[in-house]
């Protein structure tokens, strides 16, 4: 083997090495860089909690056989349809923090748009407290209206989360356009799949083969630790 053909492939396998490294780095730890809540009648979760307050009212609903929450519209009572939702601050409190929000939504029509929106190091009307996660080019998500239940990443590049949206981190609206329903939702500080899957594979390799790693979703993780 020529000295040429031995130098690539010793790169080769150092990028290899170095893959699997990166790879192991971005491995899911619940509790450490992702955390979750399952909604409905009885909510539980890990380090995140869904919030009642003035102007986040919610109901027990039932989309699709799926238990869940539902910001009601219109309203019978006082309160505008918000969905609070709070960051436990051994996980995160302060400071400046990349992270992303991964919503398990119901897609229908009856709801013109979702919005989330965060406690934030931005100033001014779009900063502060209620920062839009969407601002920009999709400021809000607009609903398809398939009737299944689906899944939208809101992405966070300057998270403050110090409980200052009304003693919460961050909060689901339809600003006033529509019910709207939540099952379950994850806050991550490694970003998770693009196309990710709620009952898919995810993370955690389970074999010793890098090519056939089985791997748990973080929607299961919850079976796994009762």
């Amino acid at each position: 083997m020529s000295r040429c053909i031995q130098l690539t492939v010793i790169l080769l396998i150092q990028c290899f090495l170095i893959s699997l490294g990166a790879f192991a780095a971005e491995e899911p730890v619940e509790g450490e860089n992702f955390i979750w809540v399952d909604l409905g009648e009885e909510s539980e979760g890990v380090l995140l909690t869904q919030s009642e307050q003035g102007d986040g009212i919610t109901e027990p609903a039932v989309q699709d056989k799926v238990d869940c929450l539902e910001n009601p519209w219109p309203y019978n009572g006082p309160g505008h349809n918000h969905m609070y939702f709070k960051i436990d601050d051994s996980f995160l409190f302060g400071g400046n923090h990349k992270a992303w929000i991964v919503m398990e939504y119901f897609d229908s029509n009856k709801a013109e748009q979702i919005n989330c929106q965060y406690d934030s190091n931005g100033a001014g009307p779009v900063g502060g407290a209620f920062r839009g996660a969407g601002d920009g080019a999709f400021p809000v998500l607009k609903p398809e209206g398939t009737d299944k239940w689906r899944v939208h990443i809101w992405i966070i590049k300057d998270g403050r989360f110090e409980n200052r949206a009304n003693g919460s981190d961050f909060r689901f609206s339809s600003n006033g356009k529509g019910p709207i329903w939540i099952n379950r939702v994850w806050v991550s500080t490694i970003e998770p799949p693009k196309n990710f899957d709620p009952d898919g594979l995810f993370g955690m390799p389970q074999a010793v083969d890098p090519v056939s790693k089985l791997a748990m979703t973080w929607g299961q993780l919850k079976t796994h630790t009762e």
